[in-house]
C-alpha cells in the first residue's frame, strides 16, 4: 500500500541542522564578524582578534557563527593565508583543557581527555599551529557555560595573543545569550572585549515571516499557505525565536501528514504549537468565569470553523450571544465582554491584535496561540468546565 503523498518535499531544510544559503536580517550582523577579523583575513600571522557575540535563544548567534566558519578560511586563502575555524560547544567542552584537546583532533592529533595538564596541551597546540603556519578561530559557543565552571578561563582566552608575540595563530569568538558573564571580569579585559562586540535583537513577526519562506521550499508546492506561515510568525515573535518559528512549521507539517491533509492549516500551526512550551495550563480554565468559558468557546469555535489566523471580536460577540441563547443563560453586554477579552489576553489564553489592511475599519482581533482550537474546545466541554453546557 502506498505511503499518503506528504506535504514535505525536503524536511531538512527546517532541522537545526541545516545551514542556510541566506541569512535573512543577519547579512549586517555577519558582515560585522568578518570586519572584526580582517586583520587576520590579510595578515594572520600577525594579527589576533577575540570578538564577542550575543542574543537571546533563536535569534541566530550560531546560524552566523557557521557561516562565519565558512567564509573566513575562504577569504583568508586569498590573501595566502591558511586560517582555520573550529566550532566548541562549552556545554559539552566546559574546561579550556577539553577545548585544547578537541583543538587538536581537529588538526589530526590523538589526545586523551586526561593525563595532560592545560598548558602541555597549548604548548602542544601552538607548537602545532606555528610549524604549520596556521591561523586557529575558536568559536566558544555558550561561552557562559564554561566560564561558569572555570571563572579564569575568559581571562587566558584573552591573553593567549601574548603567548606568541612573534607569530599570531590564535583568535576567538565568544557567543552567548546575554553578556552577565562579564560582570566578574576586570576592566582592562571588560575594555579590549567591549570594543569588538556584535549583539543579535530578538526577532520581530515580519523578519520571522522572511525566515520561514526563506525554508518553504521545504515543502511541496502549495502545501504551506500564507495564513499558516503568518500564525507561525505570529507566535514565534513573543520569544523572537527563528528556530521556534521553524519548529513549528516543522511540527505543523508532521501534524498535516498524519491527519493525511494536503495543506499545513492554521489549526496545524495551533496543535503544533500546543506540543511546544509554553503550554496552556489547563487548570486555569477552572478559575476563569462562566462568561469567559463561554467566550473561549465561541473562539475556538469559530477559528476550528474557518480554520482561520484570527477572528473578529464582532464574530466573536455574536457566536457568545449565540451560546448563551441556546444554553438559557442571559448575555453579557459589549463592555463586559470586551473586559472579559482584555482579561484572557492578560493571562495568555487566547491572542488579541489590531486589524490591519484588508478589513474596513479597526477592528480587534482574536487568535489562540497557546493551543488548537479542537482541544480547547474539547477541555471546555468536558467535566473540567461542565457547567457551560450544563
Amino acid at each position: 500500500m502506498p505511503l499518503p503523498r506528504s506535504v514535505f518535499r525536503d524536511e531538512s531544510l527546517l532541522l537545526p541542522e541545516y545551514l542556510p544559503h541566506q541569512t535573512p536580517h543577519r547579512d549586517a550582523q555577519l558582515k560585522a564578524l568578518e570586519v572584526y577579523f580582517q586583520g587576520v583575513i590579510q595578515n594572520a600571522s600577525k594579527a589576533s582578534q577575540t570578538v564577542v557575540l550575543s542574543g537571546p535563544i533563536g535569534s541566530g548567534k550560531t546560524m552566523i557563527a557557521k557561516k562565519l566558519a565558512e567564509s573566513l578560511p575562504k577569504k583568508a586563502a586569498l590573501h595566502g593565508n591558511l586560517v582555520k575555524v573550529l566550532l566548541v560547544n562549552c556545554r559539552i567542552d566546559r574546561s579550556l583543557q577539553a577545548v585544547m584537546v578537541r583543538a587538536l583532533k581537529s588538526l589530526g592529533h590523538t589526545y586523551p581527555s586526561r593525563g595532560y595538564s592545560f598548558e602541555e596541551l597549548l604548548s602542544t597546540l601552538l607548537d602545532e599551529l606555528r610549524s604549520n603556519r596556521m591561523h586557529l578561530v575558536i568559536v566558544f559557543d555558550e561561552v557562559d557555560s564554561l566560564i561558569l565552571s572555570d571563572p579564569s578561563a575568559l581571562y587566558t582566552i584573552t591573553r593567549l595573543r601574548e603567548m606568541t608575540p612573534g607569530s599570531q595563530v590564535f583568535s576567538s569568538l565568544l557567543v552567548s545569550k546575554t553578556l552577565d558573564y562579564l560582570k566578574a571580569v576586570d576592566l582592562s579585559t571588560l575594555s579590549s572585549l567591549q570594543s569588538s562586540d556584535v549583539r543579535l535583537e530578538p526577532y520581530p513577526s515580519e523578519q520571522l515571516l522572511d525566515i520561514i519562506s526563506s525554508r518553504v521550499e521545504a515543502f511541496n508546492d502549495g502545501s504551506l499557505p500564507d495564513n499558516s506561515m503568518q500564525l507561525a510568525a505570529d507566535i514565534a515573535a513573543q520569544f523572537g525565536d527563528a528556530r521556534y518559528a521553524l519548529d513549528l512549521v516543522y511540527g505543523a507539517g508532521k501534524l498535516a501528514d498524519m491527519g493525511e491533509s494536503p495543506r499545513v492549516l492554521p489549526e496545524h500551526v495551533r496543535a503544533a504549537k500546543a506540543q511546544l512550551p509554553p503550554q496552556l495550563k489547563k487548570e486555569e480554565l477552572s478559575y476563569l468565569t462562566r462568561h469567559q468559558r463561554l467566550i473561549l468557546l465561541a473562539v475556538s469555535t469559530l477559528l476550528k470553523k474557518g480554520d482561520s489566523r484570527y477572528v473578529s471580536i464582532g464574530e466573536v460577540e455574536k457566536s457568545y450571544s449565540a451560546l448563551c441563547e441556546g444554553l438559557g443563560v442571559g448575555a453579557n453586554h459589549h463592555t463586559q465582554v470586551w473586559n472579559d477579552v482584555n482579561e484572557l489576553s492578560r493571562k495568555g489564553i487566547i491572542a488579541t491584535e489590531l486589524s490591519g489592511r484588508g478589513r474596513r475599519g479597526r477592528t480587534t482581533l482574536i487568535g489562540l496561540d497557546l493551543v488548537s482550537a479542537k482541544e480547547l474546545m474539547g477541555e471546555l466541554e468536558k467535566g473540567m468546565v461542565a457547567d457551560v453546557r450544563s
